[in-house]
């Protein structure tokens, strides 16, 4: 079936982009990490990108006879569009950003950036121009019982590790809320008042932080590995008192490692 030839390439590209992701990182960082969404090593926003690339410029006439601007337009505005929806989406759920580009020129609200969606373009050309030329030469489409034998397993693992992603995040989320409750006030009150400086400021100061400490080292006990994976992916948040506790979390929580 068709449908078994694109799902494969989209999980094959979703792979590359894992890759990728986690090459860049490392660059950046120092340190290999997991920068999927899901637990496996897959990113599904790029196999749905390059996708969605293949059923626009898929056929080898309209991928070797499309202008270098028209295919590097399609492939930047299409990614911004696919990246900004995506974090919106993730944003509006889960209260966090996976990526964030604020730190990157002409970014519009730290989801997508001017120079990201140009390397995407970029990136698009060479796709279009060079790699989807070989896939329609080498892997022509037919019925192929391996085909779709594979694309069944990857669909079946897959939908294995969403559901566990989900619920995973979803008890992020309550623990992450749950502390906000407890501590939102005496955070707010830490924030309010930085710069300040009082004997009866910093006694309190003090009071507050180590009952906050005390609390967040609690919760950094009960989360277990696949939570802790999951929050270590989470780049922003979109309250103060959220980065706050997350931030005390992952320096409690490398503590712990180390002993």
């Amino acid at each position: 079936m068709i449908i078994s030839r694109y799902f494969i390439g989209f999980v094959f590209f979703s792979f590359l982009g894992w890759v990728w992701e986690c090459l860049f990182c490392m660059i950046n960082t120092g340190k290999w990490e997991n920068r999927g969404f899901l637990f496996g090593p897959y990113c599904p926003i790029y196999g749905s990108a390059v996708m969605l690339a293949y059923f626009i410029f898929g056929h080898h006439r309209l991928s070797v006879n499309s202008s270098l601007i028209i295919v590097f337009l399609i492939c930047m505005i299409g990614s911004a569009v696919i990246e900004y929806v995506t974090s919106y989406i993730l944003e509006k759920i889960y209260h966090a950003r996976w990526w964030d580009y604020s730190n990157i020129p002409f970014n519009i609200k730290g989801r997508i950036a001017l120079p990201i969606s140009v390397a995407f373009g970029i990136a698009g050309i060479i796709i279009v121009k060079f790699v989807f030329p070989i896939v329609n030469n080498h892997f022509p489409p037919h019925h192929s019982l391996f085909a779709e034998s594979l694309s069944l397993l990857l669909m079946g693992l897959i939908s294995i590790d969403l559901g566990v992603t989900l619920s995973t995040l979803s008890e992020v989320v309550y623990h992450l809320n749950m502390t906000e409750k407890q501590l939102g006030n005496r955070i707010q009150w830490i924030y309010d008042r930085v710069g300040e400086e009082t004997e009866e400021l910093r006694e309190q100061w003090d009071n507050y932080s180590n009952y906050i400490t005390i609390k967040i080292s609690q919760v950094a006990e009960s989360i277990n590995r696949r939570e802790w994976k999951s929050l270590k992916k989470m780049t922003h948040f979109t309250t103060n008192n959220q980065t706050y506790i997350v931030n005390k979390l992952k320096k409690l929580k490398d503590r712990m490692n180390k002993k």
